[in-house]
């Protein structure tokens, strides 16, 4: 048994170690991916300067011979950006926002930029980079292509059109409808900070919900309202009447699941288990009793080189222990006389027995 937990441990610990490889490894690859992104767009950006300059030097050199650049392919999309230029590049995990209290369809104002003063609705939400887009605000002064797979799929075919570029989180503010305490007229008010109330977790849709307050004045400012969702029907879906007939009822002689639910969610040859039914954990148990009981007969199994080393230790305990006599040390130090790596310390031992 101990074999098996010990084999459970250890796949625990390799899981672990692997995930933590796993998860290091998309680190460094999503990092890499940023900067890829973000050179692309500098390289992009330092490609159309380069050729817009080599187009300005042309037509001051050809003059009137100047060739003609807004023809072909390029006859309506000429002189727009590319649609990577304006995409905005996505945060490190741990540098975007965990609580966004500003979402789609709320008014904010913006407090920098060309825009700065004015208010608008927000479009969408840029959460990988903390960006959001404002409805008619901080528009591309430049005209951006758009790519042809977005033109198939949209009812405006234009290929060149002007975009509202986000605004970084930080450029804008709430604004919500407040009522004078003393006046009674209600207006907007533009919200500085904004705190979360208590967050509540649903376990069962896995979505996160809080209230947006205003602090000192403990104001709960409401979330916007939504559409719901519309579902179509089709041919192929299930009825919903038959979903809700019921065609089997269990009884107290057919249980509702299989006896062998367990070991099937479970996996029952699973290194991971450590939960284990009775007769497994005996079956190892004895096992273990087993193999005890074999080391014990092998240690106890006499031998004829067993029994050599047991009569040769009896007879040295018979002899006991031996005592150094003064012939015997005196031979000793002839002994280490001779040796050439004792004789410069017996030689510094007499001459401190001289000194002494």
């Amino acid at each position: 048994m101990q074999k098996v937990l010990r084999r459970t441990a250890l796949a625990k610990a390799q899981y672990a170690r692997k995930a933590k490889q796993r998860s290091e490894r998309l680190a460094r690859e999503s990092h890499r991916a940023r900067l890829r992104e973000e050179r692309g767009g500098v390289h992009l950006a330092h490609k159309d300067i380069k050729l817009a300059r080599l187009a300005r030097r042309e037509d001051w050199e050809l003059g009137p011979l100047a060739p003609a650049r807004n023809v072909g392919d390029a006859k309506e999309s000429y002189g727009a950006m590319e649609m990577e230029r304006v995409r905005p590049v996505e945060l490190a995990e741990e540098k975007r926002a965990k609580f966004w209290n500003i979402v789609e369809n709320d008014r904010v104002v913006v407090i920098e930029g060309r825009d700065k003063g004015k208010i608008g609705t927000v479009k969408s939400l840029e959460k990988k980079s903390n960006m959001l887009v404002v409805t008619g605000l901080n528009m591309s002064k430049a005209d951006v292509k758009v790519p042809e797979f977005l033109l198939h799929s949209e009812v405006d075919k234009r290929p060149v059109r002007s975009f509202e570029l986000p605004l970084p989180l930080t450029s804008v503010r709430l604004v919500h409808a407040l009522k004078d305490p003393e006046t009674g007229v209600t207006r907007d008010v533009i919200v500085k900070k904004i705190v979360n109330s208590r967050i509540w977790f649903d376990k069962h849709t896995g979505v996160r919900r809080w209230s947006r307050i205003i602090p000192g004045l403990n104001v709960k400012i409401p979330w916007p309202k939504t559409e719901p969702r519309e579902y179509k029907d089709y041919e192929i879906d299930t009825l919903r009447a038959d979903v809700e007939k019921r065609t089997w009822v269990p009884t107290l002689l057919t249980p509702p699941t299989p006896e062998t639910v367990i070991d099937e969610l479970r996996n029952k040859y699973s290194v991971f288990r450590h939960r284990h039914d009775e007769e497994y954990v005996a079956k190892k148990i004895a096992e273990d009793d087993e193999k005890a009981k074999k080391k014990n007969m092998t240690e106890m199994m006499r031998t004829p080189l067993k029994e050599a080393n047991r009569r040769e230790r009896r007879e040295r305990k018979k002899m006991g222990k031996g005592t150094l006599t003064r012939e015997m040390l005196v031979r000793i130090g002839e002994v280490m006389a001779k040796s050439p790596s004792t004789s410069g310390l017996i030689a510094c031992s007499r001459h401190t027995e001289r000194v002494s």
